[in-house]
């Protein structure tokens, strides 16, 4: 007679669990996507700004390190 409400509320919980594990790590993983996301476009800006600063020193002549 136990058995079935002590089964229903093992599942519950074991599912309970799951979806609040699942939910946390969708969480911190659109967080962390959002945050590198920034931090790239920061970056690409700095980058577009160092770019045309070496274009006016150098009048224009800027090329890549590698390029052939």
């Amino acid at each position: 007679m136990l058995e079935r409400p002590l089964l229903v509320i093992v599942l519950s919980t074991s599912l309970g669990l799951i979806g609040a594990v699942s939910y946390a790590w969708a969480s911190w993983t659109t967080e962390t996507l959002i945050s590198v996301d920034k931090r790239t476009e920061v970056m690409a800006t700095q980058i577009e700004y160092i770019k045309l600063e070496m274009e006016k020193a150098y009048g224009g002549n800027v090329q890549a390190y590698n390029a052939e």
